[in-house]
């Protein structure tokens, strides 16, 4: 099973290579295509929240409990004083960073069914419910969060895979091989058709992803693809200049070191 770092490094490098694409052909403007990267990465780690003593579930639950402790204050804000306004934050807060996080550890398994594809692709799904009901996001670009979170994690499940091949002991198939990229488990089949439940529920709550079909389909953007696979006349245009003094500039130099 690949490390911590490994996945790291490979959700970033194709999360890196989907936003480079995103920028080439004009689909989302730079401020976004950051976010979706970030969006990546946080994919590429997300597997690993089934495990007990692994840093994803400590990062995740202790943002949670700090983000959702916020929102609760916020929707309360107008109501209580300051000093119940804290307490609802710490309760919150201590809820889910020690409550809800036992109860998660307690009912999950490593590698089970939070690591396999249909739970990548609920995550996704989550993201884009999150994007557009929650920060009001357009259609199309809440599809493209949903989309980086889901790559990133089927990154994660490849990457197990791939470590589950030894290219060097006699044996070429650990054991472990087949256990990452799953569609279910037949070990339980209640909690495999609640996850296809769930991803059901989730993409009913979803904005109809038309918006986003039509801009990946648009051939404006592959044209922009496809002039910009490979360089024009000049290489690294605008930044050479400024390296290499064009005839004109050397003639200028010429005259002013001339007596």
């Amino acid at each position: 099973m690949a490390d911590f770092n490994t996945h790291l490094m490979g959700a970033a490098a194709v999360s890196g290579l989907v936003a480079t694409v995103l920028v080439m052909t004009g689909m989302a403007p730079h401020q976004a295509v950051i976010g979706y990267f970030v969006l990546g990465v946080i994919g590429g780690v997300l597997p690993d929240i089934d495990s007990p003593t692994s840093i994803p579930i400590r990062i995740t639950f202790n943002v949670l409990a700090v983000v959702a402790g916020f929102l609760l204050v916020f929707t309360f804000g107008a109501r209580y004083s300051l000093l119940e306004l804290i307490i609802l934050w710490l309760g919150c807060y201590f809820g889910i960073r020690y409550g809800l996080r036992k109860l998660f550890i307690r009912y999950t398994t490593h590698r089970g069914l939070i690591h396999s594809v249909p739970a990548g692709v609920g995550f996704g799904l989550a993201t884009v419910a999150l994007a557009y009901h929650g920060f009001n996001a357009a259609v199309a670009h809440a599809w493209i969060c949903g989309i980086f979170v889901t790559v990133g994690f089927l990154v994660h499940l490849l990457l197990d895979e791939f470590y589950s091949v030894n290219l060097y002991g006699k044996k070429l198939l650990k054991r472990s091989f087949g256990t990452a990229f799953c569609l279910g488990s037949f070990n339980q089949p209640v909690g495999t058709v609640a996850l296809y439940g769930v991803i059901i529920g989730l993409f009913l709550l979803c904005p109809s992803p038309r918006p986003f079909a039509a801009l990946v389909l648009d051939r404006a953007h592959a044209g922009n693809m496809t002039q910009r696979l490979w360089p024009g006349e000049t290489w690294f245009p605008g930044l050479l200049r400024r390296v290499i003094p064009t005839p004109d500039k050397l003639n200028d130099v010429a005259r002013a070191s001339s007596p």
